[in-house]
């Protein structure tokens, strides 16, 4: 069986993922057209080796992070993002958003800053209560209490809005627990694009 497997997995310069990554000549139309519409980037090859995995992940990331969609400005949901992965150790995730973030911003040098630590980067009161609310629901969802749902009601989200950002949160846990399970690791050209 490991012989047949390692037929269909791309010899790379380094790992990619502890599980087998398929080279793009062996995933069908759909699934090779699903890897490109990402760009190509190490995440969504390494979930290919699984299509159905890929086109749920896939399908609930373009959702959840459409700039068009969503009832929280794409800079708030990216915030959530980096704030759930830093705080997870998910190196491959925090590095990602933390691009997409600074994208958003307009601003690489500040999303850094967050990335590093929310504390130094001066955040709005939103902002703050948003990271805080993230990071409570990473780790210890139990503490969360209404004072936190007040606080973002006072700083003018709506309930819809904070079960958005309480939805963000939660899925970058299970997220960030997929690649940091299989060792999926980042791309090399985020680093490139926060130097």
């Amino acid at each position: 069986m490991a012989e047949v497997l390692t037929e269909h997995v791309r010899e790379e310069p380094h790992v990619l993922s502890r599980l087998a990554v398929p080279a793009p000549d062996t995933l069908d139309e759909e699934i090779r057209a699903l890897v490109e519409r990402h760009g190509g980037d190490n995440w969504i090859r390494a979930l290919a080796l699984n299509p159905a995995t890929a086109r749920r992940f896939a399908q609930y990331f373009e959702g959840l992070f459409d700039p068009a969609g969503g009832r929280l400005p794409i800079e708030e949901r990216e915030l959530i993002a980096v704030i759930v992965s830093r705080t997870n150790g998910c190196g491959l995730c925090a590095i990602h958003h933390a691009h997409a973030l600074g994208t958003a911003l307009g601003d690489r040098a500040r999303a850094r800053r967050i990335a590093l630590d929310h504390h130094l980067a001066d955040l709005s009161p939103r902002q703050l209560a948003l990271a805080e609310i993230a990071e409570r629901i990473t780790t210890s969802p139990r503490e969360v209490r209404p004072a936190d749902f007040d606080r973002l009601r006072a700083l003018g989200l709506s309930d819809a809005d904070i079960l958005e950002a309480v939805e963000t949160a939660s899925w970058f846990n299970h997220t960030n627990r997929i690649f940091i399970a299989t060792g999926v690791v980042p791309d090399e050209k985020y680093f490139t694009a926060l130097a």
